[in-house]
């Protein structure tokens, strides 16, 4: 059996290492000249910087992510640090700080210690957190089959979930810190992926020692050693499909690629583009193009000074006031940003090497420049991102009051650049929308109408490192038509 995959993200590269332990080749098709999507990492003078995976969760003793590493035989290569912090967030309007510390127990002692009269809601809140989590059986390393139907608290809205349980506005702030790793919107945002990413970086935050790079590499070296292929410069062009069936792909050079499967893990409406024929209905196509994007990401990197900014290994959030807690991905334009999320790079002597500054921001700020390239965007667009800049280092400076006196080096990123790096459509950050209030419209299944044509990433199931490698393994055994791959993971696990 061989594969054709279609983009080489953190799904992609995923799926070519479970088929590589399955002892089927795989040959990676990717358009960059660097291989892992949100995984991808440059230098500038000299430094490194993430471009999207800036923490990490699960890789513990027991971790799925840990299990899943094992099974494909690179966790001993990945350079991993816990923390033992999930998160600090600090309140500009008010100046209060919360440290919300890792491990369930610790987290629960923590806050109640906050909000004492909160103590038993508290308890009951986290408890509700890991009792629902545990209905995405996949999370767990458990097979899907015959799996009755979710709770209602999985898929009513995130904000919903939190008043269920707390009463405290400003503790309900302090849980929903999270959401902008979601780009979440109260109402809307299905409790699930809440429940999903407070319950893996609660329980053991992480981070990748010099850049999630490492693990992108470690991926593809466990392709390539089964003899399979990742290739750059590789754009695929044309999807030939006959009979429901994929005939070929086409690369820009001409080159055609055959295969008995496929597996796309670029965008579906990129996907759309690259079929002619009747392959997809027109009213599949228009209702995954109707289907919202999350918020864009507009970033600013700051070199730091050696020896100026001690390091901390954990996220560090400003959020302009508690009112706006969950409104990171809306907001006016005149009032962004609501709030940063501060993510730094380990330098030496226990000193920070940089702050890359991560805000949320919708696709709409950047339209006007859209049809244009990096670098030639014109001299309006370099001022609206100075301007954006320094309203981002602003709201910084109410956490670390001197952090433009500590930089060598200030540049931005904008949605524009998010999407060319990532090959968005519209520059989700997180992929394509779940909305609790219609959650069948808006999630998308690995199967397609074409027989040998499947879909994997962040725009099906759930983004992020803990989404999309589950939604991997899951692509793979559509495959194999069984759980041989997580039997095989649980087993390699097992047998260490």
């Amino acid at each position: 059996m061989e594969v054709v995959i279609i983009g080489s993200g953190m799904g992609g590269l995923f799926c070519g290492a479970l088929l590589a332990r399955r002892g089927v080749r795989a040959t990676v098709l990717e358009k960059n000249g660097v291989i892992g999507g949100g995984m991808q990492m440059f230098v500038r003078n000299g430094e490194s910087y993430e471009t999207g995976m800036h923490v990490a969760g699960g890789f513990n003793q027991g971790g799925v992510l840990n299990s899943i590493c094992r099974y494909l035989g690179i966790m001993d290569r990945l350079r991993i640090s816990p923390s033992d912090m999930m998160l600090s967030v600090t309140y500009a309007d008010s100046g209060r700080t919360y440290d919300l510390p890792a491990g369930r127990d610790a987290f629960i002692y923590y806050l109640s210690g906050k909000f004492p009269h909160e103590k038993d809601n508290i308890r009951r809140y986290v408890d509700a957190v890991f009792r629902v989590s545990h209905e995405e059986k996949l999370f767990y390393l458990e097979s899907m089959r015959g799996v009755s139907d979710h709770s209602d608290e999985f898929f009513m809205p995130a904000d919903a979930f939190i008043a269920k349980y707390i009463g405290d506005p400003e503790l309900r702030a302090v849980l929903a810190s999270v959401n902008p790793l979601y780009s979440g919107i109260p109402g809307h945002s299905p409790a699930y992926i809440h429940i999903m990413i407070s319950a893996l970086f609660m329980e053991n935050p992480c981070r990748f020692e010099g850049g999630s790079g490492q693990l992108a590499d470690a991926l593809k070296s466990v392709i390539e050693d089964a003899g399979g292929r990742v290739q750059t410069h590789s754009e695929v062009v044309s999807v030939r499909v006959s009979d429901m069936y994929v005939e070929c792909v086409t690369d820009r050079s001409g080159k055609e690629y055959r295969a008995d499967w496929y597996i796309s893990d670029i965008h579906p409406v990129s996907l759309f583009g690259l079929i002619d024929g009747k392959a997809f209905t027109t009213g599949y196509r228009s209702r995954i193009e109707s289907i919202q994007e999350t918020a864009s990401a507009f970033k600013v990197y700051v070199r730091l000074t050696p020896g100026t900014v001690p390091f901390p290994s954990h996220p560090i959030s400003v959020v302009d006031s508690m009112e706006n807690a969950w409104k990171m991905a809306e907001y006016e334009p005149d009032n962004w940003p609501h709030g940063v999320n501060c993510f730094f790079g380990q330098g030496m002597d226990g000193y920070a090497s940089h702050l890359t500054a991560y805000c949320l921001m919708t696709f709409d700020e950047v339209r006007e420049w859209e049809n244009t390239r990096s670098g030639h965007r014109g001299e309006a667009y370099e001022a609206w991102k100075r301007e954006r800049t320094e309203r981002v280092l602003d709201l910084v400076e109410k956490r670390f009051p001197h952090i433009r006196e500590c930089a060598d080096d200030i540049f931005a990123s904008s949605p524009l650049t998010f999407r060319d790096w990532m090959g968005t459509v519209r520059a989700g950050a997180y992929g394509l929308f779940k909305d609790s209030k219609d959650i069948a419209s808006s999630l998308i299944p690995i199967r397609t109408k074409v027989k040998n044509l499947l879909l994997t990433g962040q725009n099906v199931n759930m983004h992020g490192i803990g989404g999309v490698p589950m939604t991997a393994i899951e692509t793979i055994q559509t495959i194999f038509a069984d759980d041989s791959v997580l039997k095989g993971i649980r087993d390699a696990v097992s047998n260490k």
